[in-house]
């Protein structure tokens, strides 16, 4: 379902009938992590901020919970997590146009990732500070700053 999310909304679930299955999926097991990522995702469909905010939330809590995290990435895991979860609160504020909050939740992000040393983490904070100074600002200057340090790090 979220490869059909992703590709081809229409081929996937009406969004109350995957809500459903997902309701059903976790009665059964609520630290199931990706069950809560598609509700996120599926509450995203139907632009329900406060359903998708606290799907997010669940979601990082589960995979720090379960450890998930810090197998796949080593001894950072949790870190990894919660600089993750602040970015992906900030970016789903400032599509919603929250655009104070995803500011608070970038500077979240930020400093995060500033203790870790985590330049890929910092540079999609730069993006998406970029996208949140030109809803606000309408200025280009950290755009430019974005895209030469993309560059430099390999990233698209």
């Amino acid at each position: 379902q979220a490869s059909l999310l992703k590709n081809d909304e229409t081929k996937a679930l009406t969004p109350a009938s995957l809500q459903k299955e997902l309701n059903n999926l976790l009665k059964f097991n609520p630290d199931f992590a990706e069950a809560h990522y598609l509700s996120y995702l599926n509450s995203l469909r139907v632009q329900d901020v406060f359903s998708s905010t606290h799907s997010l939330l669940h979601y990082f809590d589960r995979l720090i919970l379960t450890g998930a995290e810090s197998k796949s990435n080593g001894d950072e895991g949790y870190g990894r997590s919660l600089r993750y979860a602040a970015l992906n609160l900030a970016a789903l504020h400032c599509r919603f146009g929250h655009y104070q909050q995803a500011e608070l939740a970038l500077q979240e992000a930020i400093r995060i990732a500033q203790e870790s040393n985590d330049h890929v983490c910092l540079q999609h904070c730069l993006s998406w500070l970029c996208i949140l100074e030109q809803k606000m600002f309408d200025s280009c200057v950290l755009l430019e700053h974005s895209v030469n340090k993309s560059l430099h790090f390999g990233l698209p």
